[in-house]
């Protein structure tokens, strides 16, 4: 016997909002959302008698930067140390790839820096009113935590459309389904905000040099800042979004017609 074509509808509706659900889980739990490296070749070239980059490990992109400005008429010479390191970002923390012995050996220099520990999480660690971080990490760190607020919006939106749906199925409340389409509308609209809030960011550390870790200017052309799959899939959420609000939608039409039918 073959399945009639509401079944279908209810079938489709509730398999795509939960797809939508687990992708959406899934992108916003991975570390993989963007990867920040440096080029070695282009390291290289910056040596010169201003800038020296020294290599701190054989096994990760670790490096101490050594600028020495020169005497001038109204000022002395000086020697500024820094560090950079490969990391990797996700929507609530970005990470380094520091071995705990090299973070126990460099522990004066990494002190200097906002990520003191291997992870800095955005929602928690982020504090308006720090001394260590620049006025560009803190930028950096809005972004981050608009993103962050905007997809824990997204989350509050499907676990109330996965509640809401059950009911409008099961005592066939057309309002109950129309609310459900409008919960995944809700939930691809807030993920599009924190996704815009997230590449705004990558535009920034990708071409206007900006950063969470501060290092001299004159790297930039090193750093190569990377996206990775976790952007992806929450694009692939927002998709999935959209589809089931559109199904939930054809749905609860389609059960006032036959509730309309009903009745007469």
């Amino acid at each position: 016997m073959a399945a009639s074509p509401l079944a279908m509808l209810i079938v489709s509706a509730v398999v795509l909002g939960g797809l939508a659900t687990l992708v959406v889980v899934v992108a916003i739990s991975v570390d993989s959302w963007q990867d920040i490296t440096f080029d070695q070749t282009q390291l290289q070239k910056v040596n010169s008698s201003t800038f020296t980059v020294l290599s701190l490990s054989s096994t990760t992109q670790f490096y101490k930067v050594v600028e020495t400005t020169p005497a001038t008429a109204t000022s002395n010479a000086s020697v500024t140390e820094s560090v950079m390191h490969s990391s990797t970002n996700g929507l609530w923390r970005t990470c380094d790839h520091l071995s705990d012995a090299e973070r126990e050996a460099y522990k004066g220099l990494l002190n200097k820096t906002a990520t003191t520990s291997h992870c800095f999480i955005f929602v928690m660690d982020y504090n308006e009113d720090s001394e260590i971080l620049t006025t560009e990490a803190k930028q950096i760190a809005r972004l981050h935590n608009s993103a962050a607020s905007c997809y824990i919006v997204v989350l509050i939106d499907l676990t109330s459309a996965v509640v809401v749906g059950l009911v409008g199925i099961f005592q066939k409340q057309v309002a109950s389904c129309m609310v459900t389409g409008v919960l995944y509308f809700m939930a691809a609209l807030f993920g599009v905000f924190g996704l815009a809030m997230f590449h705004t960011k990558h535009y920034y550390e990708t071409y206007e040099c900006k950063s969470f870790d501060s290092f001299p200017k004159a790297l930039c052309d090193s750093r190569q800042v990377e996206i990775l799959y976790g952007v992806a899939l929450a694009w692939i959420g927002v998709a999935f979004c959209l589809m089931a609000c559109t199904l939930w939608l054809v749905f609860a039409r389609a059960l006032r017609v036959i509730m309309a039918k009903t009745m007469l």
